[in-house]
């Protein structure tokens, strides 16, 4: 793995700074000297933010023109934002795709001659679900089944158009978790409580990676000059999982037992509808629809990591067992349990 020299106390933007992602990442770039600049919404909460040594600036990433300031002289930028929960489809669009366009174009405009590397955070969702009993890799054909996931292929077909002018490289992880992160905590809230909860008879499986071990990764493409020319990668801890494992690995850690509770997909799709009904007249989405049920319904969803790993020589720190201790630690320390 190439030395962190390149990036210390360099000029370094972040996109989706002030979430669950880009906030663990601005915490690697402070420890490493870096001036850090983060883009937020005027709404943004700073609140697992360390503030210090870090530039706010307020703006619209949809906006015809970003602030120059924040842009000016960067050394990397990495694109973190992006909506994973919307009403319709053009809204995911909108955030997750429409606007790199925006962002791109100030990148090349302000800080073309600057920037030694892009990251753009993608997803797995980009491709969409494996096969059974197969695992999608970098050759994979894309085919996602979701709107979140068409807006996150078309995201990443504008980082490549950018490519050319830009130090592009695009990082696809699957479900991420770790301290801070909520909605597959929500799962291991149940287990906590003694609950195992199973939508549909069929055994699901899926990749996962732990937010420190993201972070690295996402360093290590940016800083590495093998990265560069566009290149995607799946970004993953090297293991695939079936529910079950990650429910027999999480109790463990608690040292309990927990009630399998088999709620059927067809129930789960009532409540979805339901949701979406009661979410009409709100400006918020709900946590669950359609869209969500047609992700969970899958099979498998698992990426190798293969070429990542080998291209920079890459051992992620957490496994399953060690990242679950420390997810379960923190959120203990914070009174989320």
């Amino acid at each position: 793995m190439k030395s962190s020299e390149k990036l210390d106390r360099s000029v370094v933007c972040v996109t989706g700074g002030t979430g669950f992602i880009g906030g663990h990442l601005v915490d690697a770039l402070l420890e490493r000297g870096c001036e850090v600049r983060i883009l937020v919404r005027p709404t943004s909460s700073l609140q697992y933010l360390q503030t210090r040594g870090i530039r706010v600036f307020t703006g619209d990433l949809n906006a015809s023109e970003l602030p120059a300031k924040w842009l000016d002289g960067a050394d990397y930028l990495f694109h973190c934002a992006g909506l994973t929960i919307a009403k319709t489809r053009a809204e995911f669009f909108r955030c997750n795709a429409y606007a790199c366009e925006s962002l791109y174009r100030s990148a090349v405009d302000l800080a073309g001659k600057t920037l030694r590397a892009v990251v753009h955070l993608s997803s797995l969702a980009s491709v969409g679900p494996a096969e059974t009993g197969q695992t999608v890799d970098e050759s994979t054909a894309c085919r996602p089944v979701t709107h979140y996931g068409q807006s996150k292929l078309a995201g990443e077909k504008i980082a490549l158009k950018f490519a050319s002018e830009l130090p592009m490289v695009t990082l696809r992880p699957p479900v991420v978790y770790g301290p801070r992160e909520k909605n597959f905590f929500e799962y291991l809230k149940q287990l906590a409580r003694g609950w195992q909860i199973q939508i549909g008879a069929g055994q699901r499986y899926l990749s996962l990676i732990h937010s420190t071990d993201l972070v690295r990764a996402m360093i290590v493409a940016a800083e590495n000059p093998l990265a560069g020319g566009g290149q995607t990668f799946f970004v993953t801890d090297g293991g695939n999982y079936s529910w079950d494992d990650v429910a027999g690995q999480a109790l463990s850690v608690l040292n309990q037992t927990a009630r399998k509770i088999i709620i059927p997909e067809s129930a789960m799709t009532g409540l979805a509808l339901l949701l979406e009904a009661v979410h009409v007249f709100r400006d918020s989405a709900p946590l669950l629809d359609r869209q969500r049920m047609i992700d969970i319904r899958q099979s498998v969803w698992t990426a190798s990591s293969e070429k990542f790993f080998e291209t920079f020589q890459f051992h992620p720190m957490y496994d399953l067992k060690d990242g679950l201790e420390n997810t379960f630690a923190w959120h203990l320390q914070q009174r989320w349990l």
